[in-house]
C-alpha cells in the first residue's frame, strides 16, 4: 500500500513538472514569434533600428538584412551615418529592439541608401559553422568576437580551417604589426561576426599594398 501511494505521488510529480515545462515551452514560443513577428516587419519594410545587446553594452543602427531563430543579420550604420558593413548577431543576445521616432527617422532621412552594398547579401545561417563560411566566401575576411570571454578584443582574417566545433583563423595584425599568425577559437564561443566595415577594409587595402 505505502508503495503504490508512493508511486502514484511520484508519477503525480512527474506529471506536474511536465506541465511547467510545456507552460515554459509555450510561452518561450510565443515570445520568440513576436519577436521573430517584428524582425520581418524590420527587414520587409527595411525600417532603420536600433538593436541592442545589453549585456555586452552594445547597440547597432541599421536594417535587418536577414533573420532566422538563432541569427540577425543587419547592415550597420556609424553615429555620423556612414555605412559600416555587415554585422550578424544571435538573436539569444539580443535584450531590445527600437525603431520609429524622431531620432532614427533624421537618420534615416540622412542616410545615403546608395552607400549601403551594391550587390547580394545571402548568406547561410543554418549554423554558426555555415555562416562564417558564407561571410568569408563574400567579404573575403571575418571579425569574429568572443565577448563572454573578453568583450575587448576581435580577431579578423581568414579561414584556415573550421569544423562544426572549432575554426581556426590566419589573422591579420593591427596597422602597427602587419602581423600574420594563427588563433583556433571554438565556435560555441563566438557572439557576433562582422564583414565588410570601415576598419577592416582599410586593413585590407593596407595587406594589399
Amino acid at each position: 500500500m505505502v508503495l503504490f501511494i508512493l508511486k502514484t505521488e511520484c508519477l503525480n510529480s512527474i506529471l506536474r513538472i511536465e506541465v511547467i515545462e510545456k507552460s515554459i515551452d509555450a510561452k518561450q514560443l510565443k515570445t520568440m514569434n513576436l519577436q521573430l513577428k517584428y524582425i520581418e516587419k524590420l527587414k520587409s519594410e527595411q525600417i532603420l533600428a536600433e538593436v541592442y545587446t545589453d549585456k555586452y553594452d552594445e547597440s547597432f543602427c541599421g536594417f535587418v538584412v536577414d533573420y532566422n531563430p538563432e541569427f540577425i543579420v543587419l547592415e550597420i550604420f556609424d553615429d555620423d551615418c556612414n555605412y559600416d558593413g555587415v554585422t550578424i548577431l544571435l538573436i539569444s543576445n539580443i535584450s531590445r529592439i527600437r525603431w520609429a521616432g524622431n531620432d532614427l527617422e533624421s537618420r534615416a532621412y540622412l542616410i545615403d541608401i546608395s552607400k549601403r552594398y551594391n550587390g547580394v547579401l545571402s548568406f547561410d545561417l543554418s549554423s554558426m559553422h555555415a555562416v562564417l563560411q558564407s561571410v568569408e566566401k563574400l567579404f573575403n575576411h571575418i571579425n569574429v568576437q568572443i565577448q563572454d570571454i573578453d568583450t575587448g578584443i576581435c580577431f579578423i582574417g581568414q579561414i584556415h580551417e573550421i569544423d562544426d566545433m572549432s575554426i581556426v583563423i590566419k589573422e591579420y595584425g593591427t596597422f602597427s604589426t602587419l602581423d600574420r599568425r594563427f588563433i583556433m577559437l571554438s565556435l560555441d564561443d563566438i557572439t557576433r561576426i562582422d564583414a565588410n566595415a570601415q576598419y577592416e577594409n582599410s586593413l585590407m587595402r593596407l595587406y594589399k599594398e
